[in-house]
């Protein structure tokens, strides 16, 4: 059986370990960013309101909506954080595969906040060239 090969890695430089150890220390836990009892209550009201995932029905699909996504990121803002007209339901695929695209491109300022929406026309063309 053959062995993945070492990457090189210089010695004064972080591990990935190390790495996402100091960005989770830096980021806090997220009882610290506000996901505690009451946005348990408020995620369990929102998603038995609107059951399915928004980025399935965009194509055509039916998937249960398992997390509420803030549509445009709160970086703590409890204004952003709790204003449920910029929630979506959404299944994990979408939420761990194409929101994180969605946000990484908005981040570089490529898209706007309105095509984070996962029914946004970006959003359906990125869920339909990764389906296919």
């Amino acid at each position: 059986m053959s062995k993945r090969p070492t990457v090189f890695r210089p010695s004064h430089l972080p591990t990935r370990v190390e790495q996402n150890r100091t960005y989770d220390r830096h980021r806090g836990s997220a009882r610290e960013r506000g996901y505690n009892v009451r946005w348990e209550k408020a995620r369990r009201t929102f998603l038995m309101r609107s059951p399915l995932c928004v980025g399935c029905e965009a194509v055509g699909r039916i998937e249960p909506a398992v997390i509420v996504d803030h549509v445009e990121p709160h970086h703590g803002d409890s204004d952003r954080f709790w204003d449920t007209s910029k929630w979506q339901g959404c299944c994990k695929w979408h939420h761990d595969v194409v929101k994180q695209r969605l946000e990484d491109r908005f981040a570089r300022g490529s898209l706007a906040a309105a095509d984070l929406r996962l029914d946004s026309p970006a959003a359906i063309a990125v869920t339909l060239a990764l389906r296919a």
